[in-house]
């Protein structure tokens, strides 16, 4: 039943972005059309074959192993404190790990590995043969399909510099591509944290699972921003684009180095936001507790139920149980006005209390960006590069994360469609 429900939620998904267009008298059908296709097809490859399937459980394997290859790193360094045996021994079989040892190993370890990647040229393969799918299937320009693929395996403040050269001549709408699809999409290095968040809460298959949204969200990013703002303009890249390649190590040494120096700063932020964003959650459900208390509620209501209330509909238009869709409406919600990583941490909590069905979906509506404080990232890190078109990546600013939001749900809604009961 769940699964028809989804097919209901693709159509709302898409009917949202073009109520809140610029333009909506220039609908892209084709766009549209051949963007839920490539989502479709590639969904339905991985979730419904064979050859699909197996590919998802190798991908868990590698992550995996990658895992255990950051552990050995980390007990380097951290000794007992990343060992979870020695910690369950001492603390209970409940406190198996340390957040900030997990998340610091991890990021580095991938980070390090993508910048040698990079600095080999194996990314940038892999980057324009997406690009180059999406651009002839869609009709999307070569800098926009570029800066789609790139969200892939890049953060969205990596992802305008592969087509830094492209900046300053891009349409308007294709602005709100780039920055729809840096909301959309999450990178490799957090990536990996959730994918042990997700494995410790026990979904095995959190590693495929992240890498299917990622890939199913860049069309799903391209087909959101052309609905929300038609292309009308000529476009510099209409026939294609060349990656800009950036490499700046001077041997894959060098690369390892940077790359990890990049990791450590990366977690340092992830860190000190989790921190950050927790503690604000629990003073404004205090502050709320208060404003409750002359009413003489005796339980009172948190910022999470709130959320949950308002994003319930959404839930369920992806395909979530309804008995879920207050919970897994709260995660979505925090992901917003907070960010991912906070929303993925509460999911990881709420493992027990819900259906396997509605974490999967809810994992797949997560992956991504979309919150208040990206905005503030992508118009400080693409104005730096284009100076002189600040004020339209202002303007361009919320719609871009409602943008990603709804590309990310229109994600979920079709993993909700494809997945098993």
């Amino acid at each position: 039943m769940q699964n028809l429900v989804a097919i209901l939620g693709i159509p709302a998904f898409i009917g949202l972005a073009w109520l809140l267009s610029l333009r909506r008298t220039a609908f892209p059908w084709r766009t549209v059309v051949a963007g839920l296709a490539l989502q479709g097809c590639f969904a339905l490859v991985i979730l419904r074959t064979e050859a699909g399937l197996w590919v998802f459980a190798w991908t868990q394997r590698a992550f995996n192993r990658l895992l255990g290859f950051a552990g050995e790193g980390a007990r380097m360094v951290f000794g007992p404190l990343a060992d979870g045996e020695s910690l369950g021994g001492a603390f209970g079989p409940t406190q198996v790990h340390i957040v900030a040892v997990m998340v610091t190993a991890t990021i580095i370890v991938v980070a390090a590995l993508s910048a040698l990647l990079y600095h080999w040229g194996w990314l940038q393969r892999v980057v324009a043969m997406a690009a180059w799918v999406m651009r002839r299937l869609m009709r999307t320009s070569g800098s926009e399909s570029l800066a789609a693929a790139a969200n892939i395996f890049v953060g969205q403040a990596e992802a305008p510099l592969v087509v830094r050269p492209y900046l300053r001549g891009m349409t308007r709408s294709e602005l709100l591509s780039l920055m729809t699809g840096g909301m959309a999409t999450i990178a490799g290095g957090v990536g990996a944290v959730y994918v042990t968040l997700g494995v410790q809460a026990g979904e095995a298959n959190m590693a495929g699972h992240l890498l299917t949204a990622s890939v199913m969200s860049a069309p799903a990013a391209l087909l959101v921003a052309k609905v929300m703002l038609p292309e009308i303009e000529a476009s510099e890249t209409s026939e294609g684009a060349e990656l800009a390649t950036g490499r700046e190590a001077a041997n894959s040494i060098d690369a390892l180095c940077r790359g990890a120096g990049e990791g450590m700063k990366l977690s340092l932020n992830v860190l000190a936001m989790l921190i950050a964003f927790v503690a604000i959650v629990a003073l404004a459900n205090f502050l709320f507790g208060l404003a409750q208390r002359p009413l003489g509620v005796v339980q009172p209501v948190t910022l999470q139920q709130v959320l949950g209330w308002l994003n319930a509909p959404l839930a369920w238009l992806m395909g979530v149980p309804w008995k879920d869709c207050v919970t897994v409406g709260s995660v979505l919600g925090e992901r917003v006005i907070l960010n991912e990583f906070v929303g993925y941490t509460t999911l990881a909590a709420q493992r027990p209390e819900i259906e396997p069905r509605s974490f999967v979906i809810a994992t797949y509506a997560l992956c991504g960006f979309a919150n208040f404080g990206s905005v503030a990232i992508q118009i400080g890190g693409i104005g730096a590069l284009i100076p002189e078109r600040r004020g339209e990546l202002a303007a361009l600013g919320l719609r871009a994360m409602v943008g990603g939001v709804l590309a990310s749900y229109l994600t979920a809604a079709m993993a909700g469609l494809l997945l098993g009961g």
